[in-house]
């Protein structure tokens, strides 16, 4: 009774899911668009022409037999749409684009979106280009860019819609991360962003007077005094200002690593939960309007005023704006009695966010998003139903671990892929750290509004102190416990496989189909085999790379299992890029040494180390090695002292000053040597 009662639900819930006939395939065509490239005229025939045939074969007599013709072109014309309008809104197709329009230009206007962070007089924002300068004058220009700037902490900040000019370079954004470390590449490209653009505080300057904040960047300021003024320890007032506005700039990285490792960075990222505890506050609130016409209005745009209120006070952020989106559609609904699913808004939401902007589709966020809200959808009912609790308390934590696990199921893949390690203690974290949270930002809210009463503001902010302690604690001791954040290195084949996996799964369970059963057998045979054949590779593997580090050189090679790193200096960005590197390779042990060899040799490379500082050794390279140069040559001592001969690649370590950097450059010009310039190129990394 139990699998047909599933079945039933989640046919009607696809029933009364229109808009996900449409989200498919126009996310579908989103994804063609980024290989394809129609022209103009060519876009706009192709979508005439197929909606044209859709109003013929929709509104005429037709045999039963040929009903599904109509929902074919629909579908083929929707994907047409998604193919057109991804071409039509890719910035990086633009004429005006400021990765070709700066080719000989020599400085840049950029007005500022969101100020990514701001420490130790380096400023790193994200910012929109309006022109670029050159002989010519000013020419409008457009794209994305992340800006570095180095600044005064005296001088004016930086802050969003400040209008700048910069006498700096635009250049790709292509440095090669170290292994297993953080891509910037990636990062940018998540926002669209692919250019970056770095100018000290003597080539950049504000253009015109200060922006006038908005109201809602009034009130961000204005909460964060209010904290600060609670009495708050400092490590408890961050930690209430990343619950309540999603700001994690004055966290600790230690407190920010508990809870990437216990699986609950979640809740300090303002997202759909803090939108449902909004939404939920505000219904509970105002359930004494009852249930008719009049109260349903009241309570609905009592729900959407607090709704957008709170996105406005985040800073419109996407994750908050997804979920706004969402719960905003199931406000509307209620307020008029429409009868619609949760699966239907979904795709509504994903459908008018991806209109707005198609890029989102290539963001981390938008993907973890509504894939944790589809396999709410799905599974959560499934789940919950598997047991009855016998009381209301371990009803509330069971259905705490049915969403953990609803939510899990369709994230998991991704997270694996993009993360290479999985939190195994999330589910227990989640159920104890994910309903106090609720609690906390009920109490923050609390606190803000009673912070200035005399004797009931200090109480409240005694009692926050202790709770934001009581979460910082449970976040660390699931951390800290054994095999806490163990590495999972999945491809992209075998990411898919999963969620082909899981599809036939769901299929299988939900739906009782046949074919889904034989398919997720199968699937899981292939994902097996897959697995086992990447870690036979990887007992054989072998690889080289030099870290981007500029105190110092660490390198490291990887045999087997085995990676052996050598550095000359211990420090904590090489301890730690070391056990990145590790992870990523999958290698069970570390051998480390604190020098650097004279050589290495890799099956049939070699890399040959020359350390400026000491002098260059007589012996020239033979054909195919790699020399690789670091140190500071000392005065009267230079690149020209290098004997002839003919290698594969000098690799120029960061930690060489310009002079010596500059006369190996033109050195290996004249032998005719390929150059690879860590500082420019990031990671020197060869597998």
């Amino acid at each position: 009774m139990e699998p047909m009662r599933n079945s039933d639900r989640l046919s009607s819930a696809l029933a009364r899911a229109p808009f996900l006939r449409a989200a498919v395939p126009f996310i579908a065509g989103l994804l063609l668009g980024r290989w394809m490239l129609p022209g103009l005229v060519a876009g706009w025939a192709w979508v005439i022409g197929l909606f044209i045939v859709w109003l013929w074969v929709s509104f005429r007599p037709q045999q039963y037999r040929w009903r599904w013709v109509p929902g074919a072109v629909f579908f083929a014309l929707v994907l047409c749409i998604g193919v057109f309008w991804q071409a039509l809104r890719d910035p990086l197709r633009r004429p005006d684009h400021v990765g070709g329009a700066f080719q000989a230009a020599n400085g840049v206007v950029v007005e500022v979106e969101q100020v990514a962070s701001a420490r130790a007089g380096i400023v790193r924002a994200w910012a929109k280009a309006r022109a670029v300068v050159d002989g010519a004058g000013a020419r409008p220009a457009s794209g994305g860019l992340l800006v570095t700037l180095l600044s005064d902490s005296s001088g004016r900040t930086v802050r969003a819609g400040d209008r700048l000019v910069l006498a700096a370079a635009v250049l790709p954004i292509t440095k090669v991360p170290d292994p297993g470390g953080f891509d910037a590449r990636q990062w940018a490209a998540s926002r669209g962003v692919y250019h970056e653009c770095f100018a000290p505080k003597e080539h950049w300057a504000f253009m015109g007077p200060p922006v006038e904040k908005s109201g809602f960047e009034q009130m961000r300021d204005r909460i964060s005094a209010w904290l600060k003024a609670s009495g708050l320890p400092e490590r408890e007032r961050a930690l209430a200002k990343a619950l309540l506005l999603g700001i994690r700039d004055e966290m600790a990285t230690d407190q920010n690593q508990a809870f990437i490792r216990s699986g609950t960075i979640h809740v300090l990222a303002v997202s759909g939960s803090h939108v449902g505890i909004i939404y939920v506050a505000v219904l509970w609130g105002l359930v004494f309007l009852g249930k008719g016409r009049r109260g349903r209005w009241l309570r609905g745009m009592a729900a959407l005023a607090a709704l957008w209120g709170y996105a406005g006070l985040t800073g419109f952020e996407p994750s908050v704006l997804r979920a706004t989106i969402m719960f905003s559609l199931f406000t509307v609904a209620e307020m008029v009695r429409w009868r619609t699913g949760s699966l239907n808004g979904l795709a509504c939401a994903g459908v008018l966010l991806l209109l707005w902007d198609p890029q989102m589709l290539a963001q981390l966020g938008f993907q973890l998003s509504f894939l944790a809200v589809l396999g709410i959808i799905v599974f959560y009912q499934p789940l919950v139903r598997l047991w009855a609790p016998p009381n209301a308390v371990a009803g509330f934590f069971w259905s705490l671990l049915a969403v953990s696990l609803a939510a899990q199921a369709f994230t998991l893949p991704l997270c694996l892929y993009m993360f290479r390690a999985f939190p195994v203690w999330f589910l227990p974290a989640n159920m104890v750290i994910v309903g106090l949270v609720g609690i906390e930002v009920y109490g923050g809210i609390l606190l803000l509004a009673v912070h200035a009463v005399p004797v009931l503001g200090p109480a409240v902010a005694v009692g926050m102190k202790w709770l934001l302690l009581l979460l910082g604690l449970l976040a660390g001791f699931f951390a800290d416990l054994p095999g806490a954040y163990p590495a999972v290195r999945v491809g992209f084949w075998g990411m898919a496989g999963m969620y082909v996996l899981l599809v036939c799964a769901s299929f299988w369970l939900l739906l009782r189909r046949r074919w889904a059963r034989m398919g997720s057998v199968a699937m899981l045979a292939v994902l097996l085999f897959g697995w086992a054949w990447t870690a036979h590779r990887r007992n054989g593997q072998q690889g080289f790379a030099v870290y981007q580090a500029k105190e110092g050189v660490t390198t490291a090679f990887v045999q087997g299992r085995t990676l052996y790193a050598f550095t000359t200096g211990a420090t904590d960005r090489a301890d730690r890029s070391i056990a990145q590197h590790a992870r990523d390779a999958g290698a069970f042990r570390v051998v480390r040494t604190d020098s650097l060899p004279a050589s290495v040799g890799i099956g049939r490379d070699t890399y040959l180390f020359r350390d400026a500082a000491g002098g260059y050794p007589p012996s020239s390279p033979s054909v195919g090695e790699v020399l690789v140069f670091h140190g500071k040559a000392p005065h009267g001592h230079g690149p020209g002292d290098l004997p002839g001969g003919q290698a594969a690649q000098w690799v120029l370590c960061p930690n060489l000053d310009r002079r010596t950097r500059m006369g190996l450059q033109q050195r290996a010009a004249e032998l005719k040597v390929p150059v690879f310039d860590m500082r420019e190129q990031g990671a020197y990394v060869r597998p």
